[in-house]
């Protein structure tokens, strides 16, 4: 009988894990061989119908790869997609009519559009291309969207058939479907999205592919600084003694000798060995000590520097302080302002473009946009040199004194001192500006 298959069935053994990459929907594979920056793609032979991206044809899983494994490329993708869509969304309804806001709202609720906008988002910055599986019904309506993530995709040759998988790497279930095009009468068809790359005929390559040895490198930093130090032995002396110890008072007197060397109290002091002839003096030689440091410390300022680089943006915006620099605060606000022109300001328009042409499929009148956001907004003040001294004096008082000292300055003046702007009305003290408020009926 079949309950009793329980007893003899075998334990099923879990996944094999490669030392230093885990399982995900695709699993994570070791990377590092080649050039991470030029990906293999040969239009010329294909396998399956589908032009391969990359060895193995796990490029894209690569590309995601890099966002977890490599810290400051993950926060930089993290910090591109906040910049773009933190402010939110607005969708235009005001032409509609009341049936065609049902349908909008309808529309909004089916594609989880809130989440959807911040998924596209980042499939934008990671993968630069963007797909959504569109369902028709038999009149030819839009009835389902799905938003279908890059590393699932791969295209023909002649570009006029897409193939989506869930698992590249062992072709799992590959469905053929094609790109949405308003005169095609397929029942599902793919929206396809994917911006321009030099040279680039079939996938397009995202903006950082040029720091991606780089990425690499900084994920694997620190798998090498714990192997480091689970692996090295960091003792600073070794002390040889002429001949074994014979008993356990012996054993207790070299340990007891070691112990009193140690420790911060017995810094700097002399120790003296004595002995019947110098052959039965012990030897203390000095262990050279392991110089990995230096090597994590240089990849790891250039690591920095080249992902900033390749991503656009200046390193003091990820909190980095580059050398030669202060950073202050109007340096802040400046690069944060090119940042914006140059790249958020980009991304914005591209999804707005994807969500209008979702609703122009859709035949809703509607027009999305996203609202306009800026993380850094508040007007950041160099603190004077006038001011870091007052700092100081009242630093240097008693809170009480401070307080007193405090009562006699005006607003704009105690503002200062935080890196505030001034306010109107603030060239008074607190206790004139309550003086002549406004009393309340």
């Amino acid at each position: 009988m079949a309950w009793y298959d329980i007893f003899s069935r075998k334990q099923e053994q879990g996944p094999t894990v490669v030392e230093g990459y885990q399982a995900f929907s695709t699993p994570f594979l070791p990377v590092g061989r080649g050039n991470l920056t030029l990906p293999y793609v040969n239009g010329r032979w294909t396998a399956g119908n589908w032009v391969d991206f990359g060895e193995g044809n796990l490029y894209p899983e690569v590309l995601n790869q890099m966002y977890f494994s490599s810290p400051l490329h993950g926060a930089i993708v993290d910090f591109k997609t906040n910049a773009v869509i933190g402010g939110g969304y607005a969708l235009d309804a005001e032409k509609l009519t009341a049936q065609e806001k049902v349908d909008l709202y309808t529309w909004e609720r089916k594609i989880k559009l809130k989440h959807t906008v911040e998924a596209v988002t980042q499939q934008l910055i990671l993968h630069n291309r963007i797909y959504f599986k569109l369902v028709f019904n038999e009149k030819g309506k839009l009835v389902k969207v799905y938003n279908v993530s890059p590393e699932k995709v791969r295209v023909s040759r002649c570009k006029k058939k897409y193939y989506l998988s869930n698992d590249w790497s062992q072709r799992l279930d590959v469905v053929e479907i094609k790109p949405y095009h308003m005169t095609c009468k397929d029942e599902v068809q793919l929206y396809c999205y994917e911006v321009h790359s030099v040279g680039q005929d079939y996938y397009p390559l995202p903006q950082y592919t040029s720091a991606l040895n780089f990425a690499y490198l900084s994920g694997e930093l620190s798998y090498f600084a714990k192997s480091n130090i689970q692996n090295s032995i960091f003792p600073s002396f070794a002390m040889m003694f002429p001949k074994r110890p014979q008993s356990e008072e012996e054993k207790h007197m070299i340990k007891e000798t070691i112990d009193r060397l140690k420790g911060a109290q017995n810094a700097g002091k002399a120790v003296a060995f004595f002995a019947n002839s110098q052959d039965q003096l012990p030897k203390i030689e000095a262990l050279p000590t392991n110089a990995n440091d230096k090597l994590f410390h240089e990849a790891s300022a250039l690591n920095t520097e080249q992902i900033c680089f390749a991503h656009t943006i200046d390193p003091i915006l990820m909190g980095v302080r580059t050398t030669g620099s202060l950073g202050s605060g109007s340096d802040i606000k400046q690069a944060y302002v090119i940042f914006e022109k140059n790249v958020v300001k980009k991304i914005r328009a591209q999804v707005d473009t994807i969500f209008n042409e979702l609703l122009g499929i859709a035949k809703l009148p509607a027009e999305f946009t996203i609202n306009n956001f800026q993380i850094i907004n508040e007007t950041i003040v160099e603190l004077e040199e006038d001011t870091s001294k007052t700092n100081d004096a009242l630093n240097s008082l008693s809170p009480l004194v401070a307080t007193k000292v405090l009562e006699t300055m005006t607003i704009n003046e105690i503002r200062a001192l935080a890196s505030l702007p001034p306010i109107e009305g603030g060239d008074v003290t607190q206790a004139v500006a309550n003086a002549t408020a406004q009393p309340i009926v």
